[in-house]
């Protein structure tokens, strides 16, 4: 077992995955390492998607690392919008996250949004 201080990019605890309501959409946020280690809490952010019955939007802007059950979730998120006639907008991502998504096939299926933040910190 690897023993890596706190604060370094492979802390799990600074690796999430929540839902929140924000102005009438669901706002589902990842952060961090997405991985398999965050089944539940990708769980619960399906069923919160589920419930909300609101367009969806994916805060991808703080994931450092995405692997390929990362990338299943946003396919599966991607899949119960479509079925349900939600929108979803794909928010902050990284030239490489949506270099991935390309890779699978869905380079048009995801609507991208930059934030103002993030639009910044691209001009810094």
């Amino acid at each position: 077992m690897i023993d890596t201080p706190t604060g370094t990019p492979f802390d799990r605890a600074t690796s999430s995955i929540t839902s929140t309501t924000d102005d009438g959409a669901t706002v589902v946020t990842l952060a961090g390492e997405i991985d398999a280690a965050l089944r539940d809490q990708a769980g619960e952010a399906m069923v919160a998607v589920v419930l909300h019955n609101a367009p969806v939007v994916i805060d991808v802007g703080a994931v450092s690392f995405i692997d390929s059950s990362g990338l299943a979730f946003l396919v599966q998120l991607h899949r119960l919008c479509s079925e349900s006639d939600l929108p979803l907008e794909l928010l902050d991502p990284s030239d490489n996250l949506l270099e991935l998504i390309g890779v699978l096939g869905m380079g048009d299926e995801f609507q991208v949004r930059r934030s103002a933040s993030s639009d910044l910190a691209a001009g810094a």
